[in-house]
């Protein structure tokens, strides 16, 4: 059959398009069916938090889908771009509409095939390294992977719904234009555009309010709407900025005659200009990936990386308990020794029930259970914090210690209309009361009657236990002390089991943030790649003319590095500061976490943005080669 020969010779002229887009397809494949096979195991379900993982899974799997479906009708788009002087010399030739569609079938059976099997072997191959991370992150080996059927059918069924939406497609593209044209379309020039100033204006206006939106974020629930908020408006704001940006620093470089009548300024200014409808939006494709990967890895290593300190903020002690009333010791020895345990240490203290609110920049607490409630105010007498302390430390009425683990710093508060003023910061060693996302703040005053003004809520006692003894029978002292007492899991914390809860979803954060990055990673690395590759393509004929007239060798070299860089490098640099922008409200979002060391934050921010420049200069070192090899092939 004639259309199944053109269809094969139509690939093996494209090859390297076409592998790359089949190896990227697979790779795409690959993930998405690691996380189906991770969801599906049995191991992983029954292991502790395992449905706290499995959703988290499930999260990264519908993102990486997302990613995938628009990957591949990215890669399509440019594939058949490539094939449009293909198809229109066929229909010159005499072949219709459905000969053409007959081709594109062929074609996209082929790449399905190819692209699902290498998918799957990659994917069945590898989910044991997953399993492996998964398992070190999470500190669980008792996880195994097993080869399931139903994962590998579901994964080949989806992927071919996506081909066959992306044939529907180039069926619709077929019948939308007239395929005749096609071939004068292949070769057709942009006109260039014109600087909208309106756009970039408004583009900058918009992400400026993105970044003030992020900058005010508060660690509360209302900040999480105001930071996915700040995300949409940087978005639109990008590829604001890019369209109408990149045009305008095109025309103020070609204004400027000293530079631009330089050859290896003339060449690339000019190229760009015809073609930046195309190049803004692929540009701010490229910065909006970029940034999504910054923002998704410095967040998860970040947990990760802190969440010791997030273990030793909410347990100081080994086991925490909150009871309405004090704990009896003796009971609490019996148990111990029943148990085989022994007490170290110990602490209890009498406190407020916490009383939910918000301090503002002045120090003006306002009180209620609202979207923009941040804190959880608890308050201790003066008696009592001297008492467990061993201290003799004295406070007038207007005078408070204050305990902020979250490193608020604030010299008065301003709470019912009194004003009290911070005489000095301490560690309690209280823990979160509550294990809320609000951060825990701890009043001393100087009496009870101060006490009952700041909050009439009900006295509760925080107790701390550290205790020695094998593993097990501290575990069983710990289940029995919950059961004994009757309290839920707010009420009470053991460490290793906080640990258990803390490895398993922050690993599977990092692990998600991971596969995640690596995909976004494949994205951005072929869309440089298609993007450069339409250049070289299109800038061919431009190249051996201007080489004809006596252009070298060498101030080709150089107009073709100018050229990348100059373009390659502003999705990066927009990427890094778009970055430290969200920085703030990373912070604001990290803190709902309890994770408050704003330095780990900052350290691990710059690392990621280190190892990204040294992936994205290596990829614009190669794509700059395939960028010369192309233009340079027809000389």
């Amino acid at each position: 059959m004639i259309q199944i020969l053109l269809a094969k010779a139509d690939l093996k002229h494209h090859w390297q398009q076409n592998s790359l887009f089949v190896l990227a397809s697979s790779l795409m494949i690959a993930i998405n069916y690691i996380f189906l096979s991770l969801m599906a195991n049995h191991s992983l379900a029954d292991s502790s938090y395992g449905k706290v993982i499995i959703n988290l899974l499930a999260l990264g799997k519908n993102f990486t889908l997302i990613v995938a479906i628009f990957f591949m009708f990215y890669a399509n788009s440019f594939l058949l771009r490539q094939r449009d002087r293909d198809l229109g010399l066929y229909n010159m030739l005499g072949m219709t509409k459905n000969n053409l569609r007959q081709i594109l079938l062929f074609e996209k059976l082929f790449l399905y095939l190819v692209s699902v099997l290498v998918g799957l072997i990659l994917g069945t191959t590898f989910i044991k390294l997953a399993f492996i991370i998964l398992r070190n992150l999470l500190n669980n080996y008792h996880l195994y992977s097993k080869f399931s059927l139903d994962q590998l059918m579901q994964t080949f069924v989806f992927f071919g719904g996506v081909f066959l939406l992306l044939f529907i497609y180039d069926c619709w593209r077929l019948r939308q234009l007239r395929p005749a044209a096609l071939w004068q379309q292949a070769v057709q020039a942009e006109k260039e555009p014109q600087a909208k100033r309106l756009l970039g204006i408004g583009g900058l206006l918009i992400l400026g309010c993105g970044y003030w939106l992020a900058i005010k974020t508060k660690p509360n629930m209302a900040g999480i709407s105001n930071f996915m908020l700040a995300v949409i408006l940087v978005v639109i704001g990008t590829y604001a900025v890019f369209t109408a940006g990149s045009i305008l620093l095109l025309h103020l470089l070609k204004s400027k005659q000293n530079f631009y009548y330089q050859p290896e300024h003339f060449i690339g200014i000019s190229g760009m200009l015809y073609r930046m409808k195309q190049n803004a939006a692929g540009l701010a494709t490229i910065c909006i990936l970029c940034t999504t990967i910054l923002v998704t890895l410095t967040s998860s290593v970040s947990l990760v990386a802190g969440q010791q300190q997030l273990l030793s903020s909410w347990n100081p002690f080994e086991l925490m308990l909150t009871t309405k009333e004090p704990l009896n010791p003796s009971r609490v020895q019996q148990i111990a020794q029943r148990n085989q345990v022994k007490l170290k240490q110990n602490q209890q203290l009498q406190i407020t029930s916490p009383i939910y609110g918000s301090f503002s920049r002045n120090g003006y607490f306002k009180s209620g259970m609202t979207s923009k409630a941040s804190v959880s105010l608890s308050v201790i007498t003066l008696g009592e914090f001297n008492r467990v302390q061993h201290q003799n430390v004295k406070l007038k009425a207007n005078q408070v210690l204050v305990d902020s683990p979250a490193g608020q710093r604030l010299t008065q508060m301003v709470i019912k209309g009194k004003i009290y003023r911070t005489k000095g910061y301490i560690n309690l060693k209280a823990g979160n009361v509550d294990h809320s996302i609000f951060q825990p703040v701890f009043l001393v005053v100087s009496s009870n009657k101060i006490a009952r003004q700041i909050s009439s809520s009900h006295w509760i006692y925080q107790s701390g236990l550290d205790v020695s003894g094998s593993a097990k029978n501290r575990q069983n002292l710990a289940t029995q002390l919950q059961q004994t007492l009757q309290l839920d899991n707010g009420s009470f914390s053991y460490r290793p089991e906080m640990q258990k809860f803390l490895r398993a979803t922050f690993g599977s954060l990092l692990f998600v943030g991971i596969l995640i990055s690596f995909a976004l990673a494949i994205t951005t690395a072929l869309i440089i790649y298609y993007k450069q590759s339409a250049e070289g393509l299109s800038d061919q004929q431009r190249f051996k003319t201007m080489q004809q007239v006596g252009l070298s060798q060498k101030e080709s070299r150089q107009a073709i590095y100018g050229q990348v860089l100059l373009v390659f490098m502003l999705p990066i640099v927009g990427a890094v500061i778009n970055t430290v922008f969200a920085l703030p409200a990373l912070s604001s979002v990290l803190k709902i976490f309890s994770l408050y060391d704003g330095w780990l934050l900052l350290r691990v921010c710059v690392l990621t943005i280190a190892i990204l420049l040294i992936g994205y200069l290596l990829v614009y070192s190669l794509t700059t080669k395939v960028y010369q090899r192309l233009v340079n092939r027809s000389n």
